[in-house]
């Protein structure tokens, strides 16, 4: 099998290449004709959105929805740009890294009072719907995350403005959907839904604790807690999340990416502090996600109770989740191994150096999304493993 990190380099050479543009998962109202033919009509969107991303071949460029940079892809390559810089010592990918943070610096989402970003496609779901460039908690958190692996590495004092900024936005502008004593649950957007999306508290409560850590403000640590504690107090008898609370308010159970990213939050929380009290939860959550949501080749299943599609970005999870867990105890860093040997052999397209979509039980979604696929394996084959 070719080496893992000449895949990496790889990836992201074919990404640079194309400047980091590309299509992405839910970009189908992109197209000028189908937002047309979508006649403002929520159900309309979602049906689109839907059906251009289950569609096991590639229609976006006939319904001309061009390819443009994703923020949230940009700090995925970015984070491997600075891995590779902290493994091999080699100053070029440092100023990859550095390039590409200064393309986020010098966009965020306009008019708003603290630096945040938004997906760059207009998103209907379930619960709300989203501009292009509308700022969210997950996209601002996951450029918030490379710049503090950027601040880690340089000490730029922009880089920490910029973080307090962030979570400025996290704090005052994403509305207060539940608030008590020791929890606290925000929006993912910039106004009320009905339902609270539960990876959102841990994903936001790992960043600011990262940021409490570099400027001490007492009140970004106990937030942070208090997001996460929401989340946790919400997890099921056999230490597994919903999507959203109420349970009801989503189709989706208990999957694969999700789910990795709230065990991410735990285990970080606690490098970050030292706090131990989540990682009875974590363990035990770590468990149920290698046991209920990943094959015994490493495939990566659906959800819980749906094997198929196995999808790139579950894989990619996996990889970095397995791999974290393994810096703590070693039987978990076989199981990153074996699911990113599985995804080289099943979706990675050695001559184009790309990952692909998905793969379902009769046939492959054979085409590569920017963010979705390429830079999510980046960032996962650029993990440490120690």
């Amino acid at each position: 099998m070719e080496n893992k990190r000449k895949i990496l380099t790889g990836v992201l050479k074919a990404a640079e290449l194309k400047d980091y543009k590309g299509h992405s998962k839910f970009d189908a109202l992109n197209s000028p004709l189908l937002y047309l033919l979508s006649f403002n009509n929520k159900w309309l969107k979602l049906i689109y959105t839907q059906i251009v991303k289950q569609l096991p071949f590639n229609i976006r460029p006939i319904l001309k929805v061009e390819k443009s940079r994703n923020p949230k892809g940009i700090a995925l390559f970015a984070r491997a740009y600075f891995f590779l810089y902290q493994q091999t010592g080699d100053t070029n990918y440092l100023k990859k890294g550095e390039f590409l943070i200064r393309w986020l610096l010098d966009n965020p989402s306009p008019d708003q009072p603290h630096l945040c970003w938004g997906y760059n496609f207009i998103w209907q779901n379930t619960i709300f719907l989203q501009g292009k460039f509308e700022p969210n908690a997950v996209v601002s958190v996951f450029v918030g995350e490379a710049l503090i692996h950027a601040y880690r590495i340089t000490q730029k004092e922009e880089y920490l403005n910029a973080l307090c900024s962030i979570s400025d936005f996290i704090m005052k502008d994403l509305p207060v959907l539940y608030a008590s004593e020791n929890e606290r649950a925000i929006a993912y957007v910039l106004r009320k839904a009905g339902a609270v999306v539960l990876n959102i508290q841990v994903l936001t409560g790992a960043f600011l604790v990262k940021v409490w850590k570099h400027t001490g403000k007492p009140r970004l640590k106990e937030t942070a807690r208090h997001h996460i504690n929401y989340t946790v107090n919400r997890r099921t008898a056999y230490n597994a999340w919903y999507y959203t609370f109420p349970k009801e308010k989503s189709p989706i159970h208990h999957d694969n990416y999700h789910t990795g990213g709230i065990l991410d939050g735990l285990l970080e929380y606690y490098e970050e502090t030292g706090d131990d009290q989540y990682m009875e939860i974590y363990w035990k959550g770590s468990d149920y996600y290698r046991k209920n949501l990943f094959e015994p080749d490493g495939a990566p299943k659906w959800m819980n109770d749906k094997t198929y599609p196995f999808d790139i970005h579950g894989a990619a999870q996996g990889i970095i989740s397995f791999k974290k867990a393994g810096r703590h105890d070693s039987k978990f860093m076989l199981q990153a191994e074996t699911i990113a040997d599985w995804t080289i052999r099943n979706l990675y397209r050695k001559e184009k150096h790309d990952f692909v979509y998905r793969q379902g039980r009769w046939l492959k979604w054979n085409y590569s999304l920017m963010r979705w696929c390429n830079a999510w394996m980046a960032r996962a084959l650029a993990e440490p493993d120690a």
